[in-house]
């Protein structure tokens, strides 16, 4: 476009297109800050929140490709068409469960859509086991994509906005 015609019609530049980041399961949302292991609270990982959940029913929180699935089901990442990686964390040290109480059911490789289920977990035996199970979770490169938005507060339930990268 040129002058006269931004001039005249004015300029056609779009805002950038949000990143949605959507919650992958119902529960609690509380400040990364909050979450009692200094690796995610001091966003070692990235920016995100923590979701204390109300039930153990993992869900993706976007369009995207899984690019890591953990053995022992207790961490997925994907990555967005539109170039985020999403990392979501289930548990404080639930690795040590060795896979107990966990169910994976998306593999490195698949395609999913926001909502599709990816891990299904027993919060019940992770919490007799004496793990915390606030679920984290991040977008490991979101310094390369902008600024994250205020996220949620609250009560979240699968597919409700979390936050935003702009």
């Amino acid at each position: 476009m040129g002058f006269w015609e931004n001039l005249i019609h004015g300029s056609k530049k779009t805002a950038p297109k949000e990143k949605i980041v959507y919650s992958p399961l119902k529960g609690h949302v509380i400040p990364l800050s909050e979450v009692k292991d200094p690796v995610f609270s001091e966003g070692m990982m990235g920016p995100g929140v923590g979701i204390e959940p109300e039930d153990g029913n993992l869900c993706a929180p976007a369009d995207g490709e899984i690019t890591v699935a953990f053995p022992t089901g207790h961490a997925v990442a994907l990555k967005t068409a539109d170039g985020m990686e999403i990392l979501i964390h289930i548990g404080i040290d639930t690795v040590k469960m060795n896979g107990d109480g966990f169910q994976c059911h998306a593999e490195e490789g698949n395609t999913v859509k926001a909502g599709d289920p990816l891990v299904s977990f027993d919060l019940h035996k992770i919490r007799s086991a004496g793990y915390d199970a606030t679920t984290m979770v991040l977008v490991s490169n979101a310094a390369e994509l902008g600024t994250i938005t205020a996220p949620a507060a609250g009560t979240v339930t699968v597919g409700d906005r979390l936050y935003a990268i702009t």
